[in-house]
């Protein structure tokens, strides 16, 4: 059995590549001021503290057995649960993706969210995100942990316009007219700046969009299972001794 310093620095190199995230990014996400001790992490120079190896179970889903290499189960109903108090938790003391927001805006985020799932995610009795019944009949695990990444990295905004792209491509309306529809989406929810807001980028386009589709997966997708970021295939490519990196390494 590998050491838990070798397993952890590769399922941390399997985790970030799958979900497109570079070195800076993730950085960013744990507030380092430099992606250097990532680095150090995924070559084993260093060891996270208990404090960062807890976010990253909660922000991917995964166990921390799994993480450490004493289990072979990457994802738990317990990890699961406890990265989607981790969000709820986050959204709930004023701080989505990292950013202090007032109390109008984390209310719209999260009836963005109801609205797009049909409830399926959560409802909003009492903004609880603790009742998740519908959750488990509705979505995997492995989606569930999808679900728990993008949710981080997706703004309201980029929700908004995703949600109008997938929309309007279902009716077959005119793209150039989605900027305009986001901006009365956004212009509806209390302080947010609708005019302000422009297109995402083609990273945050994608993630955006895969947001949207995960939450509506019931509704759009023959199979509503399958994850998007599919880390348990790039486990089973190595158990298979083939290469996991046929995704581009994230630098």
């Amino acid at each position: 059995m590998k050491n838990y310093k070798e397993s952890f620095s590769m399922k941390l190199k399997i985790l970030r590549n799958t979900y497109g995230l570079s070195l800076a990014e993730l950085a960013k996400i744990l507030n380092m001021n430099t992606r250097g001790s990532l680095y150090d992490w995924e070559n084993k120079r260093s060891f996270p503290s208990m404090e960062n190896l807890i976010f990253l179970t909660n922000f991917f889903g995964v166990s921390l057995e799994w993480l450490l290499g004493r289990s072979s189960d990457i994802y738990t109903e317990n990890s699961i649960y406890l990265g989607e108090i981790a969000v709820y938790t986050e959204i709930n003391d004023d701080h989505i993706n990292g950013q202090e927001v007032g109390k109008c805006y984390r209310a719209d985020f999260l009836k963005a969210i109801k609205h797009i799932s049909g409830k399926k995610y959560f409802d909003l009795d009492g903004l609880n995100i603790t009742n998740y019944s519908s959750r488990i009949k509705y979505y995997s695990l492995p989606v569930r942990a999808n679900l728990l990444v993008l949710l981080r990295l997706v703004p309201l905004g980029d929700l908004y316009w995703a949600h109008r792209i997938i929309i309007c491509d279902k009716y077959s309306k005119n793209k150039r007219d989605i900027l305009n529809l986001t901006k009365e989406d956004l212009r509806s929810a209390i302080g947010i700046k609708a005019e302000n807001y422009k297109a995402p980028g083609k990273k945050t386009r994608e993630r955006a969009i895969n947001l949207v589709k995960l939450l509506m997966s019931s509704e759009i997708d023959e199979d509503p299972k399958m994850p998007i970021y599919d880390v348990e295939a790039v486990c089973h490519q190595i158990e298979q001794g083939t290469n996991p990196w046929d995704f581009k390494i994230q630098k």
